[in-house]
């Protein structure tokens, strides 16, 4: 395995100190160095050797792969998201506070860039909300989720709301909300999938969780054949909500409350494929009132 080499020769001698001592000896540099090839799998051995080509003292040099080697792992265990590499491209979005998205215009009320995600005012008006409402009310059952291991779709705790989906064009709100999105995200409407609308009633939540297929899981192979990786969501706010029901990024310490017509938009998955965990997020309790949203997923290819 490859190990990336920083070309200043900082010097250290001795093995015995403490922490802080150990990092102000390493300096900023090295100590990146050792994080990101640990994080990687690089064997112990090969670091030491390298550091000790480049005038530390083999002896400390084993002290700091070790002391370096701990924080990784706890940081592994506690936070795994910190030490997953992930490039992030330019977000989809316009630039500037304000763009055109097919026969209306809407803000950008915050715009994150690495990780991608941006709140979208003004997406819906008023009575398109209330009439998505209305066209749901009765054909709504439990949700369901991904089974990640059999590729197909199961009821589980981790999402207890009731829903139903709009087929790519099935009403005239569907269309227009359809290229809306396309015309702010530059993905065609055919890489979407069906907009799903959710019905949150008090303590319905969705815990925290990826929306991406993860490779890893059996599963997925059989999912990503059609229109690959899912590589965005857009989640749009129906109605405002008393209390609760906010969507949650714990990995970035983000919180989004619901208003009505506005959005949350997030990017997970870059051109080259890589996928991005830090936009693991959740849908909190509604502790006052009920939650309406309506969810569109974005995939690599047509769906």
């Amino acid at each position: 395995m490859a190990l990336y080499l920083h070309v200043d020769r900082t010097t250290g001698q001795g093995a015995t100190m403490d922490v802080a001592r150990m990092q102000a000896k390493l300096g900023p540099q090295w100590q990146d160095w050792l994080a990101e090839n640990i994080a990687r799998g690089c064997r112990h051995e090969d670091l030491v050797r390298v550091m000790a080509e480049n005038g530390f003292d083999p002896a400390f040099a084993g002290a700091a792969v070790a002391v370096i080697g701990a924080m990784t792992a706890r940081v592994r265990e506690q936070a795994p998201a910190a030490l997953v590499p992930y490039a992030a491209d330019p977000i989809r979005l316009p630039a500037g506070s304000r763009a055109l998205a097919h026969d209306r215009e809407v803000g950008f009320s915050f715009v994150l860039r690495n990780p991608n995600v941006a709140v979208i005012e003004n997406l819906l008006d008023e009575d398109e909300c209330i009439e998505l409402i209305r066209l749901s009310a009765g054909k709504l059952k439990r949700s369901e989720v991904v089974d990640r291991h059999g590729g197909g779709f199961t009821v589980s705790d981790v999402r207890t709301s009731e829903g139903t989906y709009f087929a790519r064009g099935e009403n005239p709100i569907v269309t227009l909300l359809e290229a809306r999105i396309s015309a702010l995200t530059g993905v065609p409407v055919e890489h979407g999938e069906p907009l799903q609308i959710l019905h949150y009633e008090h303590a319905g939540e969705y815990r925290p969780h990826h929306d991406y297929f993860d490779p890893a899981q059996p599963g997925s192979e059989a999912i990503l054949v059609r229109g690959g990786q899912r590589i965005a969501t857009l989640v749009m706010f129906l109605n405002d909500v008393p209390g609760g029901g906010a969507t949650e990024f714990p990995e970035i310490e983000l919180t989004v409350m619901p208003r009505r017509g506005c959005a949350v938009y997030f990017e997970y998955c870059n051109q080259a494929g890589e996928l991005d965990p830090r936009c693991l997020h959740a849908g909190r309790p509604v502790t006052e009132g009920e939650k309406w949203v309506v969810t569109k997923w974005l995939r690599q290819r047509p769906y």
